[in-house]
C-alpha cells in the first residue's frame, strides 16, 4: 500500500502543471458602457469532459505504468471537476 501511495505522490507532482495554459494579458478596449460587465465561462460539455478525462488517464498511465488504474481514475476525476 505505501508503495501504491508513493506512486500516486509522484504522480500528483508530476501533472500538476496538467492542463494549466497561461495566456498573454492584452489591452482592454475602452468600452461605451459605464457599467461593469460579468465575463462567466461556458460550462463544460460532457464530451469535453470524456475528452480531458480520456486525456488525462492515457497520460498519467504512460508517466507512470506502475499506478493502479484505480488511482489514475480518482485522479484524473478529481483534475476534471476542478475545471
Amino acid at each position: 500500500m505505501k508503495r501504491g501511495a508513493l506512486a500516486l505522490a509522484a504522480l500528483v507532482a508530476s501533472t500538476v502543471g496538467l492542463g494549466q495554459q497561461t495566456t498573454q494579458p492584452t489591452r482592454a478596449e475602452p468600452r461605451a458602457s459605464t457599467t461593469p460587465q460579468e465575463q462567466t465561462a461556458p460550462r463544460m460539455s460532457e464530451t469535453d469532459k470524456l475528452t480531458l478525462m480520456n486525456d488525462c488517464t492515457r497520460q498519467v498511465q504512460a508517466m507512470h505504468p506502475t499506478v493502479p488504474d484505480k488511482d489514475i481514475k480518482a485522479y484524473c476525476e478529481k483534475q476534471v471537476k476542478s475545471r
